[in-house]
């Protein structure tokens, strides 16, 4: 099978195209044949090494898996050859107190495809068959290429973390990245009044139109006026909620909270450290809540809401997947507003 990879860290140019033996599902195990997957972060971090983590090379990343399923292993009930499928990003032991509950994502060895094992960016992956679910088909192939990670990850801050409640006040921090966007559009159909903070001026429109009240530019040489900013718009009352995936300083998401609101953080882009004043945290009662992925639970009850809802991802750009390293070049550019989709068209 064709996949794309690299065998060193570094820039988008270490990216290249691998041959590899298709994979076998073992027993409990499927294999999926993808037609699309999106870049994301965590596939960011991966190649440039950000990650900090040993893992074996050659490397290859991708966490959004939807497809055909090719091969069933023993012992796999539910699904079959040739069903369309989405699959959760992260997976367990499968015999813990946790992987039996159905909250994978809380188990202690945990393993994430494209970052702990092979990922999206090769043709046919390998995984628990725990971890697929059938999509609505209410979704393009393109559309459900986009969704499994940033949907899920954003429904689990909102619903299960923040347990978030019609009529309070929500801040998105990255709202025009991947998750603050489903996250914003999440927010919305939920009833929430939604505050979109982002670092570029241009995207204000796309981010009103997106679900956002309210917009504030993202400055962080100027982190002490935005609880300002927050206080005027919320009548100073402050937000019941922060989602934040990029690593705002908790001293700065505290000054916004209303009392007793509850902050979500599942990203570093912006701070990986951050000062916490402990009497500010607990005179407002605030909850403080880590967020890395969702179970397939809780992926399968984000589809469902979605489709009530009309929620579909913004997709920015489509390549096929020989041009990974132009779309990781485009994941960081200021000008990108939506998901890149990257397609297994292999001549």
């Amino acid at each position: 099978m064709k996949a794309i990879g690299f065998y060193e860290t570094g820039g988008p140019e270490v990216l290249k195209e691998i041959d590899l033996p298709e994979p076998m599902p073992s027993r409990n195990e499927i294999t999926v044949r993808l037609g699309f997957t999106s870049v994301n972060n965590l596939d960011i971090l991966m190649r440039s090494g950000g990650t900090k983590m040993n893992f074996s090379l050659p490397h290859i990343p991708g966490t959004d898996v939807s497809g055909i399923v090719e091969r069933v292993g023993e012992g796999v009930t539910g699904i079959q050859e040739g069903d369309s499928v989405v699959s959760s990003t992260v997976y367990g032991c499968g015999t813990c107190r946790q992987c039996l509950s159905g909250n994978e994502v809380l188990c202690k060895s945990w393993k994430v495809l494209g970052m702990h094992v092979w990922g999206s960016y090769a043709e046919v992956v390998k995984m628990p068959s725990f971890m697929a679910i059938k999509p609505p088909k209410r979704y393009s192939k393109e559309e459900l290429g986009c969704m499994p990670l940033s949907l899920s990850v954003s429904w689990r801050a909102l619903k299960t973390a923040a347990k978030a409640e019609e009529g309070e006040t929500a801040i998105i921090f990255g709202a025009s990245g991947n998750s603050g966007l489903f996250s914003l559009m999440l927010a919305k159909a939920m009833g929430l009044k939604t505050i979109a903070v982002t670092r570029s001026e241009k995207k204000k429109e796309a981010l009103k139109k997106a679900g956002a009240n309210h917009v504030i530019k993202y400055d962080p040489s100027e982190n002490g006026a935005m609880p300002e900013k927050v206080m005027e718009l919320t009548g100073g009352e402050g937000a019941e909620i922060i989602i934040d995936p990029i690593g705002n300083p908790i001293s700065s998401s505290i000054a916004m909270l209303r009392h007793s609101g509850r902050i979500v953080t599942f990203g570093t882009s912006a701070n990986s450290e951050s000062s916490l004043q402990i009497k500010k945290f607990y005179w407002k009662s605030a909850s403080l809540i880590g967020v890395h992925n969702a179970s397939a639970k809780e992926l399968s009850e984000a589809f469902a809401f979605a489709e009530k809802n009309g929620i579909k991802p913004i997709i920015s750009t489509k390549l096929p997947m020989q041009q990974a390293a132009e779309a990781h070049r485009l994941f960081s550019s200021p000008e990108t507003f939506g998901k890149i989709l990257l397609e297994h068209k292999w001549k």
